[in-house]
């Protein structure tokens, strides 16, 4: 091996170690020769650096802010089309979901009548989108009682070992989850063949869906389900059975519930009670309340210091799901609480915001 080209190695292992939720690092260090933009732009080196940390850094989250859908970075990277909406009206659009380096939008001004509602699949790195079709959810068996919907885009093979580090060019789902007062129905869209599979109907009383993320668990997507008729549970929707099922919380307090992802792959549940958060697992095969497993308490006003105070005014609980961490939201601060340091991170402050998605995925200069 010549000089200049071992020369080249030791910079590529030197640059593979640079930590991937801090960007503009890389963006710095291509920036210091042509030399070192054509490593760093080198599709071998992307695919290496995603291998070598594995799991995808949050750049950022989508939120509304005073009614404006925006995009606020969590790292100091001037990102590609400063991930604006791809959309010539993009204040009427808002983001849904995302997992895998994907963005699921929806028109959020036209959210109540599901015939009209539009979904786009958008890649915020490469700009590229998709449009998704209206789904095929019969109206009449919808409309004449109280519904709800929400959507998860993932990747197309997610239930089945999709380990995060390339999904973006590859071939996607939509998941459609319709709840009524009666029946909940679902049904699954493909980018490969371009069309949706045919609705499951499954007769559900009183569930519920919110415009909330989705928690992914093994081979299911879980959302909290209330309404006013019937305390909280967990909404179920098999993604190989496309059906869904209801599992029913412990009796509990709580009035603040995120579901979350367990390291085992398991489902559990993190909850506000006062200004304790208690972390609940669920047991795997078991039923109704002896399902759960309350592991640990902690005094949240002691970890968040002075944003401790604003404990009675929290309206946002939410896991980012792929990072273990939970989004805790007041109407003065935005924080991220890590699950396995339990550091705090103040994310945003000054105004409520609401419908917050995190963005989780790769970025290196020169591609996706």
């Amino acid at each position: 091996m010549s000089a200049p080209e071992l020369l080249d190695d030791l910079i590529g292992e030197v640059l593979l170690r640079f930590p991937p939720e801090e960007p503009e690092l890389l963006v710095r260090a291509a920036l210091v020769s042509k030399r070192w933009c054509r490593l760093i732009s080198d599709p071998g080196f992307r695919r290496r650096f995603r291998e070598f940390h594995r799991t995808p850094p949050m750049l950022g989250f989508f939120c509304i802010d005073q009614r404006v859908p925006r995009f606020v970075p969590t790292s100091s990277v001037r990102l590609p089309h400063e991930f604006r909406m791809p959309r010539d009206d993009r204040f009427s659009w808002c983001a849904l979901d995302t997992r895998h380096g994907r963005v699921l939008l929806h028109r959020h001004r036209v959210w109540y009548e599901l015939d009209l509602h539009q979904l786009v699949v958008w890649n915020p790195i490469t700009d590229e989108q998709q449009e998704v079709p209206t789904p095929p959810i019969p109206p009449e068996h919808v409309y004449p009682y109280c519904c709800s919907w929400t959507a998860a885009v993932l990747c197309a093979t997610a239930g089945g070992g999709c380990n995060n580090l390339n999904c973006h060019p590859g071939s996607f789902l939509v998941v459609f989850v319709c709840t009524g007062s009666r029946e909940t129905f679902t049904c699954i869209y493909s980018s490969d063949s371009g069309a949706w599979s045919g609705p499951t109907s499954v007769q559900l009383r009183y569930a519920s869906v919110r415009f909330r993320p989705s928690v992914l668990s093994e081979n299911a997507l879980y959302y909290v389900s209330d309404n006013c008729r019937s305390s909280k549970k967990i909404l179920k929707v098999d993604l190989s059975t496309r059906e869904a099922s209801l599992i029913r919380l412990p009796r509990t307090p709580y009035k603040h519930i995120g579901l979350t992802a367990m390291v085992d792959g398991g489902l559990g549940f993190a909850a506000m009670h006062e200004s304790k958060l208690h972390l609940w697992s669920m047991d795997p095969g078991s039923k109704a309340y002896a399902g759960w497993t309350h592991n640990r308490v902690f005094e949240l006003d002691k970890l968040l210091g002075p944003i401790g105070n604003c404990l009675e005014s929290i309206y946002e609980l939410h896991f980012v799901d792929g990072i273990g961490a939970l989004f805790i939201g007041t109407k003065d601060v935005f924080v991220m609480l890590d699950l396995k340091s339990f550091q705090i991170r103040k994310l945003y402050e000054g105004r409520l915001i609401y419908g917050v998605v995190p963005y989780m995925s790769f970025y290196t200069p020169g591609g996706a």
